[in-house]
């Protein structure tokens, strides 16, 4: 079900790709595409439009053949005494199937199926000519002609991954590189595809982190569950890089169903990597910062100085998006699901540490800055970061300081902060002496600003707070 939910996007590209070939697929191989299905033929192949085509023709094939298999199967269920009215009726509704919705149960397919075999040798060659050659032209890739409303079914299991490959390629291509500039209008008409398109595409790739069974092979989870949260997560990532995307996922329609879930749920998956890839996606959501080097804007144009002036504007663009949505929502994001949830106690040591992290570097931008005077004026605020600071892990108080040193260096503390801060001085006082004390060798910044925070509480002076 996973798998249906999160590559239904290709489904209709395939499909809005092979109706316009005017070739009908038949149960004999390629259905006239002019590909061999000899894996030989397709790994020589350089033309991605045949590859396309041939993709297209053998996923016609193989869902045909899943429809028929389901319907054999259910006829095969119905009772000897039901007539034959009843066995026409099931055959009827499972053709019926195929207009349905995406939550419909999957039909299943041999995976020796030759036409399996087929679409992932040609998939492998798509993205082997986009990664490694970096010299086709990428507009076959624009969906065209009608949509078929048939169920996916899993019939390009072993193909994920080159699946998701070409995905992520068609988003970033114009972004990431020396010859970005080359494919920048591949990523922009992409970007825009999936933007049309983003009801159906991100809520599948936002529905494919629900992997909470991963403990359990073989029932719903397992390995292979794990590996299509990862694929949705780095997909997910690859689409929020265009500011349309961001903005739009981050919107009040939409963030109440893809944003909330990663820090109400995924963030907890009890497998270290969903839950740390959730936390990526969190990070890029809350920050809408880049973690590729050598990333650029899209549509940069050459020249350092115009391209340096391109990156950096797109990078306040995002942060502005970010900031704008953080302001709007930051009862439900941060004092809701961050604080009382994400730095709870009851949180795992990954979520905390890296929530931790996360809160540090919101604050710490300064385009935050209203978000960092809200939540620094906050006593219960600077009670949940003075219980992180006595965590057992070493990391976390660190990361705890972090934060803390901004409450006491706000100039403006309001009088309850400054009475918790005045009535615990002397216990923070000998408390950070003594806090990763070794590390001040090393470290020059962390010695200077713990220096400096145990001189502004020692210069603290008790304020009434206000009634």
């Amino acid at each position: 079900m996973l798998e249906n939910q999160a590559f239904g996007w290709l489904k209709n590209a395939i499909s809005g790709t092979s109706s316009t070939s005017n070739t009908t697929p038949s149960t004999t191989g390629n259905g006239g595409v002019r590909i061999s299905k000899n894996r030989a033929a397709i790994e020589c192949c350089s033309d991605v439009h045949m590859l396309i085509e041939g993709v297209g023709a053998d996923f016609g094939v193989a869902l045909q053949k899943s429809l028929a298999a389901h319907v054999a199967t259910a006829a095969s269920n119905v009772k000897a005494d039901a007539g034959d009215a009843v066995v026409e009726s099931v055959a009827a509704s499972s053709s019926a199937s195929a207009n349905a919705d995406t939550s419909s149960p999957p039909a299943t397919v041999a995976e020796d199926d030759t036409h399996l075999q087929d679409i992932t040798s040609r998939l492998d060659r798509i993205k082997t000519l986009l990664y490694e050659e970096r010299s086709v032209s990428t507009n076959a890739f624009h969906a065209r002609g009608s949509v078929h409303n048939y169920n996916w079914t899993p019939v390009v299991a072993t193909a994920r991954k080159s699946t998701s490959a070409i995905f992520n390629y068609l988003l970033v291509c114009g972004l990431d590189g020396v010859d970005a500039s080359q494919f920048a209008s591949v990523s922009t008409a992409f970007g825009s595809y999936v933007l049309e398109r983003a009801s159906d595409i991100l809520v599948q790739l936002v529905r494919g982190h629900d992997c909470r069974q991963v403990a359990a092979p073989g029932v719903g989870g397992g390995q292979g569950c794990v590996d299509i949260t990862l694929l949705c997560g780095s997909m997910l990532r690859s689409s929020l890089r265009h500011p349309a995307i961001y903005q739009w996922m981050l919107s009040d329609a939409w963030c109440i169903q893809l944003v909330y879930p990663f820090l109400d749920d995924y963030v907890d998956n009890p497998n270290f990597d969903v839950s740390s890839d959730a936390l990526e996606t969190v990070r890029v959501m809350l920050t809408g910062a880049i973690t590729t080097s050598g990333a650029s804007a899209p549509g940069a144009m050459g020249g350092d100085q115009q391209q340096m002036t391109s990156e950096e504007q797109y990078k306040q663009t995002m942060e502005g998006i970010a900031s704008e949505f953080l302001n709007r929502k930051y009862t439900e994001v941060i004092d809701e699901r961050i604080n009382k949830k994400c730095l709870s106690s009851e949180a795992n040591y990954m979520t905390r540490r890296m929530s931790l992290q996360l809160l540090s570097t919101i604050l710490l931008n300064r385009v935050n800055y209203n978000v960092m005077m809200r939540y620094i004026s906050s006593s219960q605020n600077l009670v949940t970061i003075l219980c992180l600071l006595r965590d057992p892990s070493p990391h976390i108080t660190l990361d705890a300081f972090q934060v803390f040193k901004i409450f006491v260096a706000n100039p403006a503390k309001p009088p309850e902060v400054v009475k918790i801060l005045f009535d615990n001085k002397v216990k923070l006082v000998k408390y950070l002496e003594g806090l990763h004390k070794e590390r001040e060798k090393s470290d020059e910044q962390y010695r200077d600003e713990k220096a400096l925070v145990i001189a502004t509480l020692e210069g603290l002076e008790e304020v009434n707070p206000r009634s």
